[in-house]
């Protein structure tokens, strides 16, 4: 497959010989995949170009692009565009051009990819992965504990490394949020990248890598700034979930589904039957518009197609059983106690229940997340 790295670069004239020869070493090492380096430099006052124009006089699959410096983000969009239109690369891989990632590692990128994942990233917060001794507490802790803010504030804490930019991914994921992509910098721009890779169903492994500090120049990043952008987004992705997120629309559906569950409940009730047979009879077409409407909408992202769907059609009518239950008992008993006119009371607290017990086993039984793999 059409492989294309990308390595954005500034000021990095004394990493970026021994890197693309450690790229070009690893790869001989990796079988059916056709490799590009592109380069992408901010115009690096040091001679970070020249240097690559030179190697490029051996080296015919290195490409250099070039334009102003405008972050980490925009280096890598612009990096991102150029393989998918130009070079169209069929997977895309990024790394740090300051040594701090090891390409030997390079072959593990590829072997995930191969054995399906759509999503692999480098993680030194796994079995196998490490960050420097060196490291002095300040940054030790910058980098801990804004990964643990984004891994529990976003809710997936099955991926331990969210800032890290060594990663390799299929070029559906790239395409899909590069429009999304360019107000995000820095790290955070790593942040999105991979939050909406997952959000859009992204298969996602995680690599160990053992991060090497560089010998060379100095680290570009900003502690307050990196911690104070993190914060903030996750707390404005937070609160888009509470706004437009899956419960929102597991609402709506399920309002449909409240309307027509009423509408026979009354007509059963109307014909003479208890309004404990009416809640339930009702309820259950409800459940079949609330699994058409679930899945096409409030977990799209997870869709259950072919003849899968129809298994889980059954899983999610036993599933929903339990709500039924609560309805009909809810009403039942509420029946006894207050009399027949009260049932429509008790219909709607029954109802409530139901919302609370489907919510959760809709979305961590029926529709669950795929797990996420370390290699």
């Amino acid at each position: 497959m059409n492989t294309v790295v990308i390595l954005p670069t500034y000021n990095e004239r004394d990493n970026i010989k021994t890197l693309l020869d450690g790229i070009i070493d690893a790869w001989r090492k990796i079988s059916g995949h056709k490799l590009t380096i592109l380069v992408v430099d901010d115009t690096s006052p040091d001679g970070t170009g020249d240097i690559v124009r030179q190697y490029q006089k051996k080296h015919s699959h290195v490409i250099l692009l070039t334009g102003k410096k405008e972050g980490l983000g925009s280096a890598l969009l612009r990096g991102m565009n150029y393989a998918l239109d130009t070079l169209h690369a069929e997977i895309i891989i990024q790394m740090d051009a300051d040594l701090s990632h090891d390409p030997a590692s390079l072959p593990l990128f590829m072997a995930a990819l191969d054995k399906g994942v759509d999503f692999a990233v480098g993680s030194r917060y796994i079995a196998g992965g490490s960050i420097p001794d060196n490291w002095g507490l300040h940054r030790k802790l910058f980098s801990i504990v804004g990964n643990a803010i984004v891994r529990f504030g976003l809710g997936y804490t099955s991926v331990h490394d969210w800032t890290g930019g060594y990663r390799a991914y299929k070029q559906s994921f790239a395409r899909d949020a590069r429009g999304k992509l360019s107000k995000y910098q820095g790290y955070v721009f790593q942040i999105a990248f991979l939050y909406k890779a997952i959000l859009a169903g992204a298969k996602i492994a995680e690599v160990p890598i053992r991060f090497t500090d560089r010998k060379f120049g100095h680290s570009k990043i900003a502690p307050s700034e990196y911690i104070r952008d993190v914060l903030a987004f996750v707390f404005r992705q937070r609160a888009k979930r509470a706004i437009y997120g899956p419960f929102l629309k597991f609402c709506v559906v399920g309002t449909i589904g409240f309307v027509i569950n009423t509408i026979l409940l009354e007509l059963l009730v109307k014909l003479g039957f208890h309004p404990s047979i009416g809640s339930a009879v009702g309820a259950e077409f409800a459940i079949l518009s609330n699994f058409l409407w679930n899945n096409s909408w409030t977990f799209g992202t997870r869709k259950i197609t072919g003849l899968r769907s129809v298994k889980k059609f059954f899983q999610f009518n036993t599933a929903s059983f339990g709500a039924i239950l609560l309805q009909a008992g809810t009403v039942a008993v509420g029946t006894i106690f207050f009399g027949l006119p009260s049932y429509r009371f008790f219909y709607l607290v029954g109802v409530g229940f139901g919302l609370v017990w489907n919510y959760t086993m809709y979305s961590r039984v029926i529709w669950k997340r795929q797990p996420y793999m370390s290699l």
